[in-house]
């Protein structure tokens, strides 16, 4: 039962999250509290930081929503350098206590169905083979949830080695045009606005990544058809 014990903790956060009305970090509360945080930021630099990555952290650990404005904001308010390197580091480390706590919990259970199953012993195998080339896809197809690529690989067994570094290199992409957004937002929040995130959805974003993603996908497209072939 101890062995469960991270995996209820951030599911009981998660519910007292959404039961307390954080069922969403919006820029609503930023916006209204611009002045203030620029003027923190300004004279405790060090200590804002802190702060933020502690709520970023805390935030993706939790799968929380408001991962996406937490880059966006980060942007507006250390800079498009630093916000990103905020951003790739905290959503990192996040994702890897979330990935501890899953595989804690779950470790066991790819075990159980490999001994039970020889031709799901077969599908581990290739997902083993392809196991860099699966996380990198997780993180860099946009409609798949951040919480889902977390937890997915934890309970498909996947080595923590890889997990940390494919998710450090492959939300990079999506990281730098949200901090990209927010370093540009300044015009967004003197209207009062939210700053406009339709740009995910332009070729100037797609084309690349879909470029990329079929650079990653086609060496294992290609060693599973060879499996099949032999």
């Amino acid at each position: 039962m101890k062995k469960f014990i991270p995996v209820i903790v951030i599911a009981s956060a998660f519910l007292l999250a959404f039961l307390w009305g954080a069922k969403t970090i919006t820029f609503d509360e930023f916006i209204s509290n611009r002045e203030q945080i620029l003027m923190f930021r300004d004279i405790n630099l060090t200590i804002s930081v802190m702060i933020f990555m502690l709520i970023y952290i805390s935030v993706v650990t939790f799968s929380i929503p408001g991962a996406t404005v937490l880059s966006v904001t980060s942007g507006f308010i250390f800079g498009l350098e630093v916000g990103l390197i905020l951003n790739i580091l905290s959503a990192t480390i996040g994702a890897t206590f979330l990935f501890l706590a899953v595989r804690l919990g779950f470790g066991n259970l790819l075990t159980r169905f490999e001994k039970d199953s020889a031709k799901f012993n077969n599908l581990t195998e290739q997902l083993k083979v392809n196991e860099i080339n699966l996380l990198l896809l997780l993180r860099l197809i946009p409609i798949v949830p951040f919480f889902v690529a977390n937890i997915l690989p934890a309970i498909a067994g996947v080595s923590l080695k890889n997990f940390f570094w494919t998710t450090f290199l492959g939300i990079i992409p999506g990281g730098f045009v949200f901090t990209l957004i927010g370093a540009n937002a300044g015009s967004f929040f003197d209207r009062g606005e939210a700053p406009d995130l339709t740009v995910l959805w332009s070729f100037e974003f797609l084309g690349p990544l879909i470029c990329l993603i079929i650079l990653v996908a086609f060496p294992m497209f290609f060693r599973v058809a060879r499996y099949n072939h032999e």
